[in-house]
């Protein structure tokens, strides 16, 4: 049974109000992500603490450039009851477990009262983990984000909405799911090169051929808090 792919704006567009809202992307890469929200009519921000990645976000948007700021979620550059929303799409993992609950603490600083908290992380499976394991299995990380959330509100929130959706990702060839793996993490570009050839193998036989390239889906688990 074919299961139905959602992108991951619409499902935040589902719980998040964004026309006239202003929304941090915690964690935001090359800031993807908030260039849509900012499309959907909020007032989006992007902080992240890959100082390529950040450039990259604010080459691709010049006319809000300064609207991407270094930083980290346990520690926002951000002021005190500024946002409406705060957005963790695929990042919360990247927060230092130990970091986890200050990170929570500063989502709650940064929020109005009533705001929300979105936070979306991959299930440690599926095609694409199967691939990227090989050079950093998140498996641990992904289940200490869940146990982070599960006591979110010890922190200040009220979880209101606990769901999942599928998406998919087309990969054009081999070194664009490359250049998306290691963007920004020494780390994972050393052991893929020591794994180049058993990374290719995985590559083409979990990914799904469509137009346009191989196709990796993804079941993703959404928390939706309220700040109290």
């Amino acid at each position: 049974m074919s299961v139905a792919v959602r992108t991951h704006l619409e499902v935040i567009a589902e719980h998040v109000p964004l026309a006239g809202a202003s929304v941090v992307d915690v964690g935001c890469g090359p800031g993807v992500l908030a260039r849509g929200l900012l499309a959907a009519g909020a007032d989006a921000w992007g902080v992240e603490c890959s100082p390529t990645l950040l450039d990259r976000a604010r080459a691709a948007d010049p006319g809000h450039a300064d609207q991407y700021v270094e930083g980290v979620g346990q520690a926002l550059p951000l002021a005190d009851a500024a946002f409406d929303a705060v957005v963790y799409s695929y990042s919360l993992h990247h927060v230092p477990a130990a970091a986890m609950g200050a990170a929570l603490d500063e989502a709650h600083r940064v929020l109005r009262p009533g705001g929300v908290l979105y936070v979306v992380e991959p299930e440690a499976a599926g095609p694409s983990f199967e691939v990227v394991r090989l050079v950093d299995d998140e498996t641990e990380v992904r289940a200490a984000a869940q146990r982070a959330l599960a006591g979110a509100e010890g922190h200040g929130f009220v979880r209101r909405v606990s769901t999942a959706y599928t998406s998919e990702l087309v990969h054009a060839d081999l070194q664009s799911m490359i250049d998306r793996v290691i963007s920004g993490d020494a780390t994972r570009a050393e052991a893929l090169a020591r794994h180049r050839d058993e990374f290719a193998r995985r590559f083409a036989a979990h990914g799904r051929s469509v137009p346009g390239g191989l196709a990796f889906t993804q079941v993703n688990l959404v928390a939706v808090f309220e700040r109290r």
